[in-house]
């Protein structure tokens, strides 16, 4: 039987389509944990942005330098499907290379032995035809699910449309039946992903909506949080929206990306939505019945973000008080519209990045330390033994990209939701006691 050692980078749908890549590879082949010990190194790659495809080449090289005679080294994912016949010139390491619109082919490549590019010319994603058993690689409890593939949107500066090609959904039924296979295998949180998560269903005949999928997937026994990630800012305009939130299970969490809050940069992004609708967005979320926990993504840098511009950035920032929030530098990327205009340069972004992030720590210490003296519902995830601490996190905390829950004095074991009393906070974690 091979033996695999996968690395997964970028987002979290790259990591879905490694466990799917692994489920449909299981019986023929087992996973190692580390490279020597492997038959196939496999890296699934991010090519999202100009630190993405560094962090996937590095890897690629580190891995190629180390590869033993009998070893093949597998370029999965978005690279390959980004820069196709290039990276298979300047990548000579490599034995194969598939991108996205053909990883559900692996296992024949790899039982044929296949050699050299396998990917569809232009954009394109691969999605299962049925739903497939699948293990969970985040720690503890909690499982992504993802609903769709690629992006109808064509903002500035945006390469996923290029890489990963138009929306596709998946349908409800399919939905509902690998998210009971995940449950059953011991997921008590669903993180629903996709490029537009709020555009999910349209596409489908008949066209279905969100509100429908997570009405289906709060029925399923077992499950207790479901979490609703990557929801485009316009809309929580839509009628249904404060909806999602009555739904039993759908966690107080809202993560919309608004990129920026100056009007000019907006627009030359090509968002669909002004500085002042931004706003409006962000009154209508913190207006809802439930106490919600929100989290929000911007990019600094691009073409048209002036001085002024970014300082009224800065302000919102300040103002608003998100409980959770990430900065990105722009990169400016071959074939989006924003590509070739004049922008400030990589250090003044770098450095935005950096005064952004170093707001929001201020404003999160600040709304963190609120919570101090509370107790707060927390599913416990994993035990840490070199410090001898579980930890876990509470429904104001989405997997992977915020903080945690430090418990103290823990009798307790992962998937356990525990009542925690707040005792102490930093920027970003809690320490409590059960």
């Amino acid at each position: 039987m091979n033996k695999l050692y996968f690395v997964t980078l970028g987002c979290a749908k790259n990591r879905v389509d490694t466990e799917w890549l692994v489920s449909l590879l299981r019986g023929t082949a087992e996973l190692v944990d580390e490279p020597d010990k492997a038959d196939f190194l496999l890296v699934n790659t991010c090519a999202f942005i100009e630190d993405a495809r560094e962090e996937s080449v590095d890897t690629l090289l580190e891995l190629g330098a180390r590869k033993l005679d009998h070893q093949r080294l597998i370029v999965l994912g978005c690279l390959p499907q980004r820069y196709s016949a290039d990276l298979a010139q300047s990548l000579p390491e490599a034995d194969l290379l598939v991108g996205t619109s053909r990883l559900g082919d692996l296992p024949r490549l790899l039982a044929e032995k296949a050699t050299g590019l396998h990917a569809d010319p232009g954009a394109g994603s691969w999605l299962p035809e049925a739903p497939l058993p699948r293990a969970s690689t985040l720690s503890g409890p909690a499982a992504y699910l993802k609903v769709a593939e690629g992006c109808d949107r064509r903002c500035a500066y945006c390469a996923v449309p290029l890489i990963r090609g138009g929306r596709h959904s998946l349908p409800l039924a399919h939905l509902v039946e690998e998210a009971r296979m995940l449950v059953e295998a011991g997921a008590r949180e669903l993180n629903l992903i996709a490029q537009d998560l709020s555009s999910w269903g349209r596409d489908l005949s008949p066209p279905s909506r969100l509100i429908d999928l997570v009405r289906e997937l709060s029925a399923l026994q077992g499950l207790s949080w479901i979490r609703l990630l990557y929801l485009y800012p316009t809309a929580v305009l839509e009628a249904d929206f404060a909806e999602l939130f009555t739904v039993p299970r759908v966690v107080p969490y809202v993560d919309m990306p608004l990129q920026h809050v100056a009007t000019p940069v907006l627009e030359a992004m090509g968002r669909g939505y002004d500085g002042p609708t931004a706003r409006e967005v962000v009154k209508m979320v913190q207006k809802l019945p439930q106490h919600v926990f929100v989290r929000t993504t911007f990019l600094v840098g691009h073409p048209g973000e002036t001085e002024e511009a970014f300082a009224e950035l800065e302000a919102f920032v300040k103002e608003t008080g998100f409980h959770h929030l990430g900065v990105f530098a722009y990169s400016p990327e071959e074939g989006t519209r924003a590509h070739g205009l004049p922008c400030v340069d990589r250090a003044t972004a770098e450095a935005r990045r950096d005064r952004l992030m170093a707001l929001q720590q201020k404003v999160s210490t600040r709304l963190v330390k609120k919570l101090k003296g509370r107790t707060v519902q927390v599913l416990v995830e994993k035990f840490d033994a070199e410090n001898w601490i579980w930890t876990g996190r509470h429904a104001g905390q989405a997997p992977e990209v915020d903080g945690h829950v430090i418990l103290t004095n823990c009798d307790c074991r992962a998937g356990d939701f525990i009542p925690v009393r707040v005792v102490e906070t930093d920027a970003y974690d809690l320490v409590g006691t059960p």
